[in-house]
């Protein structure tokens, strides 16, 4: 009986073919919006987070910020901070990149600029996928972007067309370089331009690149210290917000202590040298807590000893001391001479300094102490709760997570005000760096559903206005079927399953139409060089991904719109009384 219902729904719909076809290219064209706009939203988020983003700051980033300084970016322990990243889940991860740069003055032929240096990674092995995708974000004019594997010529480098031309530059020629390096020095270096890119990208125009090493060593990184490291993930959208959580979890600092030898006139002691807080509200707190002796005063740029230690080693205030201490990373030691400015009788540790955290942190990033050397003085601890714990120094600052752009850039405007000593340590995803990106991914999500909203109103007023014609046309019909035996329930049916039928072919027609017009619209060519929505375009080309979940979403979201409203006018067919069907004439 089912079979004869759908058979009779069909045969019903090729009678009213003017009708049903109106109808149907209004469903068939709204489905195609329908598409086209989520596969396009789709696209800008694909460029965005899996192209751009990927190649400028990963899914997930860990900055850091040495000293404060917005463009002192390095890390001093590389490895530390790759394991945070893997303990935290290396299931989710598929890429983990050293971020290295730096912004520099260019000369060329007669001509400067200012550019940004930026290292590539090309030591690691490359999939075809990402060297497709390496093509598509880097379309080269000269040159290869593996001539920066070169070694054969000082320092190889690529830069933009637009870059080229105003250096006046051309492949094979000299760039020279002037910068800041990591350790604050200017410094002066050559590039050679072994490679030149076309880039629709406004913002990828200045950018110059360089193989890692010879960025690293340009730049004075030591093997064991990087600058901002980026992550790149598997699933981004479903994972980037929980990884970097666990990863800022990963992240809390330690206490920053320099264990080694104390020495001064002849002896040598074993000691701990910490940092404190050098603010002015620290100032009046430690004064309190450290209870200094004599005329000694708790200063900005002091350095205070136990007096049972200044005691036992002969040491007054202004007496000059160093302390050697061995280094976390190679097989030396370090020395780190100190003023002593005044001792202090707190009962904390008789072996410990307590240095001004400028002087301290200076000492402590130049060469990481090692964490356990032997043969010093016993480790120091500090209750969380003791007054004097948030006043000492921690091996970094733990930023905040923030969780949108605003609050990223309230939050270094913030970093910005206060004078740090210690390195600044940021863990951020893809959302925080671009949720301008996100903001007009909702824009066009709510097109989408405004699309949506008019796709029901077509449906609405059509079926019901198709079927109170139809159903004012076949009365008698309905009238003679319902007098040979046919149940309201099939004649309810009938009707449900031509509206069924109509919105299906419909929504199908409407997909086709769909993918022809974005693959028509991706043929055309777009010159935004200078735009920066020429960003959201691949080789100046739309990109458009459309998602056959939220396709087939769509289809049954429309399907059960169609359904629901011939509902009522189906079943007031059902309804009618045959004897009164049969009487009906128009």
């Amino acid at each position: 009986m089912n079979n004869y219902l759908i058979s009779i729904s069909i045969r019903n719909l090729a009678r009213q073919k003017r009708r049903n076809f109106f109808l149907g290219l209004a469903i068939a064209i709204g489905m195609m919006i329908l598409v086209i706009s989520n596969a396009f939203t789709n696209g800008i988020s694909d460029v965005m987070f899996n192209r751009i983003m990927r190649w400028v700051t990963g899914h997930v980033t860990i900055s850091f910020n040495e000293k404060g300084n917005i463009r002192r970016e390095v890390c001093r322990d590389r490895e530390r901070m790759i394991s945070a990243i893997m303990e935290s889940d290396g299931e989710t991860v598929s890429e983990i990149d050293e971020s290295i740069g730096t912004f520099a003055k260019a000369i060329g032929n007669g001509s400067a600029d200012n550019i940004i240096l930026v290292a590539v990674d090309l030591s690691k092995s490359v999939d075809a996928k990402k060297l497709k995708e390496t093509e598509e974000s880097f379309k080269m004019v000269e040159g290869s972007f593996y001539d920066l594997k070169r070694t054969d010529i000082e320092n190889a480098a690529i830069l933009s067309e637009e870059k080229a031309r105003y250096l006046n530059v051309r492949k094979n020629d000299v760039i020279r370089l002037r910068f800041r390096n990591i350790y604050g020095q200017d410094q002066a270096a050559r590039l050679t331009v072994t490679g030149i890119m076309k880039n629709s990208n406004i913002f990828m125009q200045p950018v110059v690149f360089s193989e890692m090493s010879n960025v690293r060593h340009v730049m004075g990184f030591r093997p064991w210290e990087t600058g901002n490291i980026n992550v790149v993930l598997k699933n981004p959208k479903k994972d980037a917000v929980a990884l970097a959580d666990r990863i800022h979890e990963k992240l809390t600092p330690g206490r920053a202590i320099i264990y080694g030898t104390l020495a001064y006139a002849g002896n040598s002691t074993p000691v701990a040298v910490t940092g404190y807080r050098s603010d002015n509200e620290s100032l009046a707190k430690l004064a309190g807590i450290l209870e200094p002796s004599g005329n000694s005063e708790i200063k900005k740029d002091g350095a205070f000893i136990s007096a049972k230690l200044a005691k036992r080693m002969g040491i007054n205030s202004g007496s000059r001391v160093l302390v050697n201490y061995p280094n976390k990373f190679e097989e030396k030691s370090s020395v780190f001479p100190i003023k002593i400015t005044g001792t202090f009788n707190g009962d904390i540790n008789d072996n410990l300094i307590i240095v001004n955290e400028a002087d301290f942190y200076n000492a402590y990033y130049d060469n990481l102490p090692r964490v356990s050397p032997e043969n010093t003085a016993p480790a120091f601890s500090l209750a969380e709760t003791h007054p004097l714990s948030a006043l000492l120094a921690t091996e970094w600052i733990l930023l905040k997570r923030t969780a949108n752009t605003d609050e990223l850039k309230k939050k270094y405007q913030d970093m910005g005000k206060q004078k740090w000593k210690a390195t600044l340590v940021d863990v951020r995803t893809m959302y925080e760096s671009a949720s301008d990106i996100l903001k007009l991914e909702g824009v066009l999500n709510i097109i989408t559903f405004s699309a949506v909203l008019v796709l029901f109103f077509i449906i609405l007023i059509g079926v019901i206005n198709t079927l109170r014609m139809t159903i004012k046309e076949r009365t008698r019909e309905i009238g003679t079927i319902r007098a040979i035996g046919m149940q309201k329930s099939d004649v309810r049916a009938i009707f449900i399953l031509e509206s069924f039928f109509l919105t299906l072919i419909s929504c199908l027609a409407g997909i086709a139409l769909a993918f022809i017009t974005m693959r028509l619209l991706s043929l055309v060519h777009f010159e935004m060089q200078d735009n920066p929505m020429g960003m959201l375009l691949i080789q100046n080309h739309l990109h458009f991904m459309p998602s056959s979940g939220g396709i087939v979403f769509n289809l049954l979201l429309i399907l059960l719109m169609a359904v629901a409203t011939a509902y009522f006018p189906a079943r007031r067919a059902a309804g009618l009384s045959p004897a009164n069907a049969l009487r009906h004439y128009e």
